[in-house]
């Protein structure tokens, strides 16, 4: 792929991470090595190709425009580390998934700081595998496993040995290494799993503090369906090596997948059906509202407090991801589409102001 810019990404920049990359004010040139998350070709105003890209590495993502003039390298062998060739761009246009070198500067855009790849580079595979740019969970995976463990004692003996039965499942397996989302919330290995505890943990402190106002809410049931609610997505993203949606989560959508799974090992495990319909009822309308795709809106107690828990770890999740973008000094993120917002992170108070 012809270029007008010839230089790599061992150009003199600050090699960096994405956390701090994210970090970095206008003007500042960086360069680092990123796994491909997402890359689409899109033409500006004058009809020139450009790209949007998102890149990731274990601590995050960074996402970052490729104008016209960027410089596009092989470098996937050790005869073309130092000799590089031009990617074509065919090969460009399939980078998903391939680790790249990249050098980079940054700039202000409406007073947001935009990242700009300026030259990208398609690195060995086998020197630089995907597998060490793989975004996770921050949470230690044996940690996370403890937790599940703890929520699961809590319930009520039918309920344990059901969820216990799951667990333990290769679906339940599966449960433990997936993304909760391509994009958004949680969109790395073990994302789905972290995404569950947090609702569930939340979800169960909001049904215990209720039940001192409305004694028939049933705790164990709450667990059950915060810990399921997303079940589905087992089968409707993959780490291929990054996130990614399937055939049946494009077109099936986790909600209903998760559902019928439910009802495929309630039946499997002889759950008693009034519990079959009471946890099936959370998973159907966990997202809260019809238009956010939930077929039936939360009618119980226990699936209006899931609905909401679920819906906070989310927008939080949200506010973590836009702030931590925002360069030194700024406390207003950019308008984040997914929760239709700017997000606020105020200075921190003076101690003689508390």
């Amino acid at each position: 792929m012809s270029s007008q810019t010839s230089s790599s990404p061992q150009a003199s920049a600050k090699l960096l991470r994405t956390s701090d990359a994210r970090q970095l004010a206008p003007g500042e040139m960086f360069k680092g090595i990123y796994v491909v998350n997402a890359i689409q070709r899109k033409t500006d105003k004058n009809g020139k190709p450009y790209w949007e890209m998102t890149v990731s590495d274990e601590h995050g993502m960074l996402s970052a425009k490729v104008w016209a003039d960027a410089g596009w390298w092989d470098r996937s062998t050790p005869e073309l580390e130092s000799r590089p060739a031009s990617l074509s761009e065919q090969r460009v246009n399939e980078l998903r998934g391939f680790v790249v070198g990249v050098t980079g500067k940054t700039a202000d855009y409406r007073g947001q700081v935009q990242h700009n790849f300026n030259a990208i580079s398609l690195l060995d595979q086998e020197k630089f595998p995907a597998s060490k740019f793989i975004a996770h969970s921050d949470i230690p995976l044996p940690v996370l496993d403890s937790r599940l463990e703890a929520l699961i004692e809590a319930c009520s003996p039918v309920i344990r040995d059901f969820l216990s039965f799951i667990f333990d499942t290769p679906l339940g397996k599966a449960f433990r290494v997936s993304p909760a989302a391509v994009m958004n919330h949680h969109a790395y290995a073990h994302g789905l799993l972290e995404h569950s505890i947090a609702v569930t943990e939340t979800a169960r402190a909001v049904a215990s503090h209720y039940k001192n106002f409305y004694p028939s809410i049933d705790v164990s049931i709450v667990i059950a369906g915060a810990l399921l609610h997303d079940i589905g997505k087992v089968a409707s993203y993959a780490m291929s090596p990054v996130p990614e949606i399937t055939l049946q989560g494009a077109v099936l959508d986790h909600i209903a997948i998760g559902y019928a799974e439910f009802v495929r090992l309630a039946a499997e495990a002889e759950l008693p059906p009034r519990i079959v319909t009471h946890i099936g009822h959370i998973l159907l309308s966990h997202h809260g509202q019809k238009e956010f795709g939930s077929p039936v809106l939360p009618a119980t107690l226990e699936a209006l407090i899931v609905a909401s828990a679920d819906e906070l770890d989310f927008k939080l999740f949200c506010w973590k991801g836009a702030t931590s973008e925002m360069a030194p000094g700024q406390n207003i993120s950019a308008f984040h589409h997914a929760a239709q917002r700017r997000f606020w992170r105020p200075e921190e108070t003076a101690p003689d102001e508390i």
